[in-house]
């Protein structure tokens, strides 16, 4: 069954929120060696729609879907900095004091 055009850029944000939910549960879950490979596929599937979005105009209650869908991407990507942040910052932390060390020997 083909998609017509106008479910063709919900289908791509439902996507992404999938995504974005796959991404959090590696997050949680501190699989980190395959967080990479999503979040290349997030940047691609990010860009497809940037390239087909402004070809479709969205109805009322299509649009209304794609400010829900957003919200759920929006918080997810929020959940997940506020998982990583730390984990960043512990980890700069780490190779700060590895490199003071160094220095000092």
């Amino acid at each position: 069954m083909k998609m017509n055009s106008k479910n063709k850029v919900l289908s791509w944000y439902e996507k992404i929120a999938e995504l974005t939910d796959c991404m959090l549960v590696l997050t949680r879950t501190r699989r980190w060696g395959d967080l990479p490979a999503l979040e290349t596929q997030y940047s691609d599937m990010i860009e497809q729609l940037k390239a087909i979005e402004p070809l479709h105009v969205l109805n009322a209650e299509q649009s209304a879907q794609k400010c829900r869908l957003l919200y759920v991407i929006n918080s997810n990507q929020y959940k997940i900095s506020s998982f990583i942040q730390p984990q960043l910052d512990a980890l700069g932390d780490g190779l700060r004091n590895l490199e003071l060390q160094r220095r000092l020997h």
